[in-house]
């Protein structure tokens, strides 16, 4: 039976092109990929703040990179309406590799703190996707077994670590897809239990 539904934040809940933006800043993002995925992963795990990184990398300040930002960011607001109506039958969470300066370093959190009945941010917990102590983690703060949970994310790595802890999981290509994947996931487990 399925109690939880846990979703990744960035490219998911809160689309932020960061590949248009680094490339945006003089960046190369195809070339720069294997680099970007350590950055992400350093950043995730505390090690480094994100925007002294972006700073060393790419020699662009915290206010330059918040301001070009905004043309490529924004909540997903028909998964947030979607997250809504799940929120009546499951448990709500969010999982989200993050640094330790947490998600409102990059976006007013209270925005999407009403649809969640947990966040957790990596950088404050000291493991992150795909480490099996983040999918734990949120499922504890949930109060739910993993394989009670359905956990969504944009990069198939962290689908495979849910996976790997016995979670459900589907890749999120757009919320269309998704609902679709969820609602036919849903069923099957039903008919299963």
């Amino acid at each position: 039976m399925i109690k939880a539904i846990i979703f990744d934040c960035f490219g998911v809940v809160y689309f932020d092109d960061f590949a248009a933006l680094y490339d945006h800043f003089g960046g190369d993002s195809a070339k720069d990929a294997e680099y970007i995925e350590q950055f992400f992963f350093d950043v995730s795990k505390g090690k480094i703040n994100w925007y002294e990184g972006i700073k060393q990398r790419l020699g662009v300040t915290k206010e330059q990179w918040l301001e070009a930002r905004e043309k490529y960011a924004g909540y997903n607001s028909e998964l947030l309406s979607y997250i809504s109506e799940l929120s009546k039958k499951y448990k709500i969470g969010m999982l989200t590799n993050i640094g330790p300066e947490g998600l409102e370093a990059f976006f007013d959190r209270t925005v999407i703190e009403p649809y969640f009945d947990v966040i957790v941010e990596s950088g404050k917990l000291g493991y992150a996707k795909p480490e099996a102590q983040a999918y734990e983690a949120v499922a504890y703060s949930l109060g739910v077994r993993l394989e009670e949970c359905v956990f969504t994310d944009d990069r198939q790595p962290y689908i495979d670590g849910a996976i790997g802890v016995g979670m459900k999981a589907i890749l999120f290509k757009d919320t269309a897809d998704f609902k679709k994947k969820l609602e036919s996931l849903l069923s099957e487990v039903a008919r299963t239990n």
